[in-house]
């Protein structure tokens, strides 16, 4: 039996806690945090996620005397660049626990039992901790939808919807509630065919599946948490019946083209992964990279000015955004078995993570790797997006990126910020943010 059937085995209603058990699971696992950060471990306390600066933890993180090395946490942890393009290749590293029983994979396993705090909020059923021979074989059965040729054939289109969004902004606008989201989910929704009349709810369910990466990791309040686990639900139900009107009249959309490579009950289950994990994860890793590449280009000026001489550099400033702040900043697996990692002895079911935030400002591989510049070779060795889902949707959140970002710079060339970016707390894997508010200042062309 593959994981992906035997995530079918369970439903939420059979293993659903009271708000009191899963309160006292999420204030444990919050708790544990807060102890743990008391020492001073930057892990710890980027988990934590609250008020501590996270480049500067990230450079803690890197800095260690070993290159990987034990946090209080529990976890092996690395922030090394050669160590962490290892661990992120490493086929004995999954990420999953190889040996939870299927009739537990939806269980908030109680925190005190739980000391690796690697599954705080278990989403198999969103597929965020499926096998990579699952990831692998979505890949490929998605790639004509969503590799990088694909994407290239979708250009046109995508630089149609960013310029119509980018044209309707006043003069001060919230980047990532009237822009980033929307045109992401907006995009997401046409990859997969959502029609109109459940356009509404697929924003919805996006919007609560927005702290799905985060969730894993680090507790969320029980509230956010309550409608995650819902959205999944929500949007399982939402998926499952476009694979199911799509193996009756195919179309050519994502789920239709996961159809094909496999008209099984086995593909349709494919394309229910692929479509949730469109929802789940392409959707915000495509906001958080929009947004992170417009900070990153307003906070330096003179490269913002460079663009808009030069509007082919948009690829390879989103490159440089990716490897100066990426979307997903830390990659978490489980050692399958008994291994050695930089001279470090990992033993089976040890949590091994890796901060790509750390590495992708690693002085060893980046020429002055804290400087943001956009005429630095692309794919210069940056890690982000090499996770298994998060690769999925790379071309995708890239293509996205790049259109929202020459929109923009072509039509609001004096875009500039009136405050600081304001990032949800409890977000240390993807630094969410809650508010961000622009002013176009002019709209007349640069």
């Amino acid at each position: 039996m593959t994981h992906t059937e035997t995530e079918e085995t369970t439903t939420p209603e059979e293993v659903r806690q009271t708000d009191s058990e899963l309160g006292r699971h999420l204030l444990t696992a919050r708790g544990f945090h807060w102890i743990y950060g008391t020492s001073g471990d930057p892990y710890a306390l980027a988990l934590r996620a609250e008020s501590d600066d996270p480049v500067a933890l990230a450079r803690r993180i890197r800095e260690s005397e070993t290159p990987l090395w034990r946090s209080a946490a529990g976890a092996f942890v690395t922030g090394r660049h050669t160590v962490a393009a290892e661990v992120l290749a490493d086929p004995r590293l999954s990420l999953r626990h190889a040996d939870q029983p299927g009739s537990q994979r939806h269980v908030f396993s109680d925190a005190w039992s739980n000391p690796l705090l690697c599954h705080i909020t278990p989403l198999d059923r969103a597929f965020l901790h499926a096998p990579d021979s699952d990831h692998a074989r979505w890949r490929r059965a998605a790639a004509p939808v969503l590799d990088d040729a694909a994407a290239d054939g979708r250009r046109a289109g995508a630089e149609r919807l960013h310029a119509e969004r980018a044209d309707g902004l006043g003069a001060s606008f919230d980047l990532m509630a009237d822009y980033s989201r929307p045109v992401a989910v907006e995009a997401a929704a046409a990859l997969l065919g959502v029609p109109d009349a459940e356009q509404d709810r697929f924003a919805r369910t996006c919007a609560d599946l927005s702290v799905a990466l985060d969730a894993v990791l680090c507790p969320q309040p029980l509230a956010v948490t309550r409608r995650l686990t819902e959205a999944v639900e929500d949007i399982r139900g939402l998926v499952g019946a476009l694979v199911a009107a799509r193996r009756a009249e195919p179309g050519d959309d994502l789920l239709s083209t996961v159809l094909a490579a496999d008209p099984s009950d086995s593909g349709a289950r494919d394309a229910l992964a692929v479509g949730v994990l469109a929802a789940a994860v392409g959707v915000e890793v495509t906001a958080g990279l929009i947004n992170n590449t417009v900070e990153a280009l307003l906070a330096h000026p003179v490269q913002w000015a460079l663009l808009g001489e030069s509007p082919d550099l948009v690829s390879s400033a989103v490159e440089e955004a990716l490897r100066h702040a990426p979307p997903v900043r830390l990659e978490s697996r489980i050692a399958a078995e008994d291994l050695t990692l930089a001279g470090q002895d990992v033993p089976a079911g040890s949590q091994v993570v890796v901060h790509v935030g750390a590495a992708n400002r690693d002085p060893e591989v980046f020429l002055a790797p804290d400087q943001f510049d956009i005429t630095r070779p692309l794919a210069q060795g940056q890690l982000a997006l090499s996770g298994p889902h998060t690769s999925l949707f790379g071309a995708f959140a890239r293509l996205q990126a790049e259109s929202a970002v020459h929109a923009l710079r072509e039509r609001h060339p004096r875009l500039a910020p009136a405050e600081g970016a304001r990032r949800r707390m409890r977000s240390p894997v993807l630094g969410g943010v809650l508010r961000w508010t622009l002013t176009t200042s002019a709209t007349t062309s640069a």
